[in-house]
């Protein structure tokens, strides 16, 4: 069910490696991190005085702030990913998919991630659908997060994404 809504959320050139991989790592943080930069979204590190706070997306600044309360990078990742996704949200100024997704969606949030399902209860109901979709693209694998960036926020304004291997 996973392959199927992630190749409803892809341009077709993206839907040949949707199936979920293995735990992303730093390189795949950095790759993000980098078109995120390189697309005019600041991404900051630092300490986050609210408890349980992983990250967040400042609209107003287009800044994303990922909190010191990682453990690895696979939890860097889902957060970076996470918060990326409310940045893809503003940039095409709402929903990501099609509303006839949305419970398929939720089940499959459910089924592979029941713990990040039952967080959206905590949400206003008005906040619960992008909190679905930043949830649930986080747990797609990096090169569809990268190809879902690029679909709805753009190529890199400089061109200029670091080729070096980190």
């Amino acid at each position: 069910m996973l392959l199927a809504l992630a190749t409803a959320l892809l341009p077709i050139s993206a839907r040949a490696s949707a199936i979920p991989g293995p735990a992303a790592g730093w390189r795949d943080v950095d790759r993000l991190r980098d078109l995120l930069e390189a697309t005019g979204t600041r991404v900051l590190q630092r300490d986050c005085p609210q408890r349980n706070l992983q990250g967040l997306f400042q609209h107003a600044s287009g800044t994303i702030v990922i909190c010191r309360v990682h453990r690895d990078p696979a939890e860097v990742w889902n957060t970076l990913a996470h918060e990326a996704t409310h940045r893809m949200q503003a940039c095409a100024g709402g929903s990501l998919t099609r509303p006839e997704l949305h419970a398929s969606m939720a089940r499959t949030l459910a089924a592979y991630a029941p713990e990040e399902f039952r967080a959206l209860r905590l949400y206003r109901p008005a906040e619960r659908l992008s909190e679905l979709e930043a949830r649930y693209t986080a747990r797609l694998p990096p090169d569809q997060v990268l190809a879902l960036y690029r679909r709805y926020c753009g190529a890199p304004r400089t061109g200029s994404l670091s080729s070096s291997p980190r």
